[in-house]
């Protein structure tokens, strides 16, 4: 604050000895001055007594006597001014002097003097426009000196402006400062709008407070530029309260100690300048905050007691805090969220916090968003809570070395708690060091510890010790988000890092772990997951070990990498290693004697894999799942029983060895490669299931047994050279290679060359062939191998039923048979509608074509006695259809696949005397799939159907014939698939046929019954066809070709149909029936490489079929109807639902 010399006005004493006995009178003169002074202000908030005196004209009136010594016990009205040296004033509690006069005080130390004694036991009330008591003068002379100033009574009564001012001296050789010794209150101090108390430019041994020192609008102490205080103390009793601040230091305190009350609505303690040591161990209080440093430095900050801040407890904005230790509490409580307990701004630093006590905030419990802690010491119960977090280090700032140390004498454990992250690093924060022991806790209700964004931990983070816990919540227990820790992170001697999410450790986003990952020692545990994610690494190894348990897995997984390897040891745990997505571990996986790891997952597409060998050296299970690489060998030495599963294309570059004594089992998937060989040389059991590729080892042989255990190869799959078709040979060599067992051997068919069948030593050499079972090949069945061990001879069969001709005939059986029975009902539906005209002759045809009548039976046979007409008559009947139909056949022989077909369908159909006349035309696709065949096609049909009533007897029973002529052309697309590999041919199908029937309608009351038996042929003819691979090779060496089919078929049909007549517009039908195929036998003739092969096969000698109808006629010309066809065989069934308008004219 920048002061300037305020005239005031002043007395001169005149003193005259006298040395006799005559009377001596004293003469006062009085001179009046007006003031003038510029504004100055302590802070923004703050107006000192200075300011308030350089805004007004003051007059003063005072009077002086020539007394040292004097006492005070009576009311006076003048100001009591005290001058010279030697002076002692004592007010008794008897004695009052109050001001009237706005701009005089009740007690005045003259610049220049000096009291020894200053006592108050009575009440000085000043002017409202000035001190009570003034020490000094405004105008930068010489101070005061007082060697004792001690208030017992009452100063000021809230209606002086000031309570008591202590103005600026010189603070030269020339001007001294004011100097008071001990300056003591046990009274009240009270003022209105200014201080209570305001030292400028003073020097003062003691301060002592006990009793009450407060500003109504002001600061209740102003220790302001130039002052100096040794000690500064606020005892239990003592109450310094303040509107804009409780204590306003400006000036050096070497020790400053409250025991009692500070208080302010804005801070308790505002502090600019220098303390030397500031110790609480009462209440400071502030409605914004308890202590603000702006620009201050204290080197000892020691709290005992309560510090509450609504904004924040501590507060530092370019401020030093050397040492800042708690043990007692420290508040903030509002609901702002940039607010804090320690909060550091603008390049503020606290260079060393020991924290016992409590620390606690509706935000941030310790905030640094510009500065930098040095060392954080949590300890003997130290406690600190804020919802947003505990501890943040805001954007670039710095946290040194966090301590954490659980251990406490009361019970209390040492921790931090966050509704979110215990402790927060921003965006390119730094800190060195995070070190939890002795059960301390870090707790967080999403995150326990969280690094975002460039955050680096120069350092460790070591938690440690029983009871020691990090635990996040739906968060991470730590997450390192694009955050950077150079060293490592160690899990130790029974410390836990937890989270209800199940994700223990998390580094994710470009986040690094440098120093690796280590989790060791009894009890000690991460409950959830490791996770590698994103664009992450982790530098080092990661080990499990000296009886640690991670209950879940290591995660690796995105564009993940681990530089090291990954060791469980010691008798330690972990559930499970996946390696996912475009994950790396580039070292090794190793499970030692007596610890734990129960399963490996490899999936990822990376080159690099897992690049290291997984060893099993323990006494649990291990199963190991790889899709992706593995670089290494894959080895068990234990007594460990291990699963090891190849699939989906995954690579076990440095093969498989058992050397222990547990159960291997082996699964090497189709399109999967293990590369040298599978050794076997323990005691174990090994069984082998392999329908991939399995390299050989340095001796050439594919499986090695040494061992004294069994070796089982429960199926295998031999594949072909995809150049020359040469077999790749399954060698079993090794000391006990007899001992080695084969359940099935499978030949991969895919471009074979057909020779190499003929000698099994082509497909399986170096074993006992009596320990030979099955031998297959992985088609579909139309190549079929058979090995006597007795004789070692391998014979080759060829069915052509399992080939793909015929799926393909048992499909166009199908759908041709599905398609005749769907026309038929459709048709008959068509023809029908003209059973509302007038002629018996079509009422009989109505009832006899499925029984699908459209009008009342009854009416029927009324009008038929009669002669009479129902209606119009009408001629005509067209229609369009669009429908489609599942069906279930037997492509794949003992397999029954699924299907649909989609089509439309258009008819007309015309009445004659000679009968009724209809013709159709339609296209369908069809699409099939098995295993081994896709059968899809597209159908263009055309046919005429003709029906006629050929006499009627005399009971009324109608007899009448049904004849059909039809054609068709299908255009296939057939596949065949043999493991990965496809081939595909597109022959055409051309079918044709006819079909009669003969029927009789027995008619009663609403019922009508209609039997009926039919004759019928079908015919078809397939092109020839070559199949033609498209992905890899399915065919065998020299191709396949399947050629020109004729077929020929011959069946008999018989049915019955049900009519019913409900209501006017309500009719429905029932027929059920069967077909019976005279010839169900089919030839077919095709070539497998170089060899003819010819075959008949049975199709279905009976097919049962269902049709129903709910029919509603709307008007005479238009009818609709609802129906359901269905066909069943022993190759599969049908199903067809469609809904059919007819329109009549």
């Amino acid at each position: 604050m920048n002061k300037t010399a305020l005239t005031k006005t002043y007395t001169k004493d005149i003193q005259n000895s006298c040395l006799n006995s005559k009377k001596i009178v004293l003469s006062l003169a009085t001179i009046s001055f007006l003031a003038s002074c510029t504004h100055a202000t302590l802070t923004p908030e703050i107006k000192t007594y200075e300011e308030t005196n350089r805004h007004a004209k003051a007059r003063s009136g005072l009077q002086s006597r020539n007394s040292n010594n004097e006492t005070i016990n009576n009311l006076q009205t003048s100001t009591k001014t005290i001058s010279g040296t030697g002076n002692t004033l004592v007010i008794e509690s008897s004695g009052t002097i109050t001001i009237s006069n706005d701009g005089q005080q009740a007690v005045n130390f003259q610049p220049n003097s000096s009291t020894s004694t200053f006592l108050n036991k009575g009440t000085l009330i000043g002017g409202n426009n000035t001190a009570s008591v003034q020490l000094g003068a405004a105008n930068g002379n010489n101070g005061v000196s007082i060697e004792t100033f001690n208030n017992q009574g009452i100063i000021g009564n809230g209606s002086s402006k000031f309570g008591v001012t202590v103005f600026l001296g010189g603070g030269s050789k020339d001007n001294p400062k004011s100097i008071i010794n001990n300056f003591s209150n046990s009274g009240t101090i009270h003022s209105n709008t200014g201080e209570s108390i305001y030292f400028g430019n003073a020097k003062i041994s003691s301060f002592v407070n006990s009793g009450t020192i407060k500003s109504k609008q002001g600061a209740g102490v102003n220790i302001s530029q130039g002052t100096s205080i040794e000690n500064f103390n606020n005892t239990g009793t003592g109450i310094i309260e303040g509107k804009r601040m409780g204590v306003n230091v400006r000036s050096t305190i070497n020790t400053f100690v409250n025991d009692g009350l500070i208080a302010a609505t804005n801070d308790g303690i505002q502090i600019n300048a220098n303390v030397k040591t500031l110790i609480n161990k009462g209440t400071i209080k502030g409605d914004a905050i308890s202590i603000r440093s702006l620009g201050g430095t204290i080197e000892t900050l020691t709290n005992e007691g309560i510090m509450d801040g609504k904004s924040a407890g501590i507060y530092m904005n370019r401020s030093l805090v050397k040492t800042l230790t708690n043990s007692g509490t420290i508040n903030q409580n509002n609901s702002a969220t940039w607010s804090a307990g320690i909060k550091l701004e603008n390049g503020s630093i606290i260079e060393n916090i020991i924290n016992t006590g409590s620390i606690r905030s509706n935000a941030f419990g310790i905030s640094v968003t510009g500065g930098k802690f040095g060392t954080l010491t949590i300890k003997d119960g130290g406690m600190v809570y804020g919802k947003y977090s505990a501890i943040g280090v805001g954007r670039s700032q710095t946290l040194g070395d966090l301590y954490i140390d659980g251990r406490s004498n009361n019970g209390t454990v040492s921790g931090i708690y966050s509704e979110e992250h215990g402790i927060l690093l921003e965006n390119n924060s730094r800190t060195q060091k995070i070190e939890l022991k002795n059960g301390g806790i870090i707790k967080g209700n999403i995150d326990g510890i969280r690094l975002i964004n460039s955050a680096s931990l120069s350092g460790e983070m070591i938690l440690s010790g029983e009871g020691s816990r990090v635990e996040g919540g739906r968060g991470v227990g730590i997450l390192n988000r694009s955050g950077k820790i150079e060293g490592s992170i160690k899990v130790e001697d029974g410390a836990t890092v937890t989270a209800t999410s199940n994700r223990a450790i998390a580094n994710s986003g470009s986040g690094s772990i440098t120093g690796g990952i280590t989790v060791s020692g009894k009890n000690t545990k991460l409950e959830g997951n490791i996770i590698n994610t994103g664009n992450a690494s982790i530098g080092s190894d990661i080990k499990i070990e000296d009886g640690a348990k991670v209950e879940g897995g290591l995660v690796n997984q995105d564009n993940g990498s681990i530089s090291g390897s990954v060791q469980v040891s010691g008798g330690s745990s972990i559930d499970s290693i996946t390696n996912e997505g475009n994950g790396a571990i580039s070292g090794s996986i190793t499970v030692d004697k007596d610890s734990k790891l129960d399963s490996i997952t490899n999936t990822s597409t990376s080159s690099t894999g897992i690049s290291g060998s997984i060893t099993n050296n323990s006494d649990n299970k291990l199963e190991i799942s790889n899709s992706g690489n593995i670089g290494g060998k894959i080895e068990s030495t234990g007594s460990a029983d291990m699963v090891i599963s190849n699939s989906n294309g995954g690579t076990i570059s440095g093969g498989i060895s058992s050397s222990g004594s547990g159960s291997t089992s082996i699964s090497n998937s189709q399109g999967s490669t293990i590369n040298n060989g599978i050794t076997v040389s323990g005691s174990a059991q090994v069984e082998i299931s392999n329908q991939g590729s399995v390299g050989k080892d340095e001796n050439g042989n594919t499986v090695t047994n040494n061992g004294s255990g069994s070796v089982g190869i429960k199926d295998w799959l031999v594949s072909t050279d995809k150049n020359t078709g040469k077999l790749n040979t399954v060698v079993i060599g090794g000391s006990r290679a007899f001992n080695v067992k084969v359940e099935n051997i499978t030949v991969d068919q895919s471009n074979v060359d057909l020779e190499e069948l003929n000698d099994i030593n082509n497909i399986i050499s170096g074993v006992n062939q009596n320990n030979i079972g099955n031998i297959g090949t992985n088609g579909s069945g139309e190549i079929s191998l058979s090995f006597d061990p007795i004789t070692g001879k391998l014979t080759t069969d060829f069915n052509l039923n399992a080939s793909i001709s015929g799926a393909t005939f048992r499909s166009l059986i199908s759908t041709t048979s599905r398609r005749s029975t769907f026309i038929d009902n459709v048709m008959g539906n068509s023809m029908q509608s003209f059973a509302l005209a007038s002629s018996s002759k079509s009422q009989s045809i109505a009832m006899s074509e499925k029984g699908n009548l459209y009008a009342d039976a009854s009416d029927y046979i009324k009008s038929d006695l009669n002669n009479g007409s129902y209606g119009s008559n009408k001629e005509h009947s067209l229609f369009i259809l669009p429908y489609t139909s599942s069906q279930n056949v037997e492509l794949s022989l003992n397999e029954e696949s699924k299907g649909h077909t989609k089509g439309t369908i258009i008819g007309y159909s015309t009445l004659k005397d000679s009968g009724i006349y209809g013709v159709y035309a339609g296209y369908e696709d069809t699409k099939m799939g098995s295993t081994y065949f896709d059968i899809n096609n597209r159908t263009y049909y055309a046919g005429l159907k003709y029906f006629n009533t050929l006499f009627t007897t005399e009971k009324g029973q109608e007899v009448y014939i049904k004849a059909q002529g039809k054609a068709a052309l299908i255009k296939n697309d057939l596949t065949e698939k043999i493991g990965n590999n496809e081939a595909k041919a597109e022959p055409n199908s051309y079918a044709y046929g006819v079909n009669t029937a003969l029927g009789m309608n027995f008619i009663s009351n609403k019922d009508i019954f209609s039997p009926e038996i039919g004759l019928a042929y079908e015919g078809g003819y397939t092109e020839a066809f070559s199949m033609k691979d498209t992905i890899g090779q399915a065919t065998v060496k020299g191709g396949e070709r399947t050629y020109a089919n004729y077929l020929n078929l011959f069946s008999t049909k018989t049915s019955l149909t049900w009519f019913r007549d409900w209501l006017p517009n309500l009719k429905t039908s029932v027929e059920l029936g069967a077909k019976f195929n005279i010839n169900p036998k089919v030839e077919a003739e095709a070539r497998f490489g170089n060899i003819k092969v010819s075959d008949e096969f049975d199709l279905p000698r009976v097919q049962k079929f269902v049709s129903t109808s709910f029919i509603v006629p709307v008007n005479e010309a238009f009818y609709f109807s609802l129906s359901y066809n269905g066909m069943f065989d022993k190759d599969g069934n049908t199903h067809t639902g469609f809904a059919q308008f007819n329109y009549l004219w």
